[in-house]
């Protein structure tokens, strides 16, 4: 009789192969379910991002880079219709600010004691001030860990087609400037 538990003794060599199989196949389901779910994400922490104004984007990590490698650098994109960005200081970590003659921004953290453990959620704060025009505005986020990177750059897009899957693995942060009063 069997109570809660399975007699791996009586099952043949075949069905226990069977079994096996069945269990590595879930828990790489459940490895690649929650990898999909995850995603860098821009913070406001209540502030609401009006055109022209001053403001604090914040870019979430939410891990590493799996396998154990955590994040250290992160580079962050801003297109040219950002007037300014300056990174926040945050303890362990060194950051430049560079503007391309094209307008756009490169706002790099680099780690120095220790950097974001795998298991870890970091914020990675910028003062900026908003686009002057309204609309969304995506922020290319470039995570390395090592010699591995994740690059949340993917497209967003509305549905699955049978060019763009949805969701999309590393989607791209995007932020919606309001429009000045």
């Amino acid at each position: 009789m069997l109570t809660g538990r399975i007699a791996l003794g009586n099952l043949s060599v075949m069905s226990r192969r069977k079994l096996t199989i069945r269990l590595l196949v879930l828990a790489a389901l459940l490895i690649a379910a929650s990898s999909a779910a995850a995603h860098a994400t821009i913070e406001l922490k209540g502030e609401q991002p009006i055109a022209g104004k001053r403001g604090t984007l914040t870019i979430t990590i939410p891990h590493g880079c799996g396998a154990g490698l955590g994040t250290d650098r992160l580079v962050v994109r801003l297109g040219s219709g950002w007037p300014s960005a300056k990174a926040i200081t945050i303890d362990g970590w060194t950051s430049t600010v560079a503007r391309a003659s094209s307008g756009n921004w490169t706002i790099t953290w680099v780690a120095t004691a220790g950097g974001l453990p795998n298991t870890a959620t970091g914020d990675f704060p910028i003062a900026v001030r908003w686009p002057r025009a309204a609309g969304i505005y995506k922020t290319p986020t470039f995570q390395h860990c090592g010699a591995k990177s994740m690059n949340w750059t993917d497209p967003y897009a509305p549905a699955a087609s049978a060019d763009q899957d949805y969701p999309p693995i590393y989607p791209v942060p995007r932020i919606q400037i309001l429009p000045a009063s």
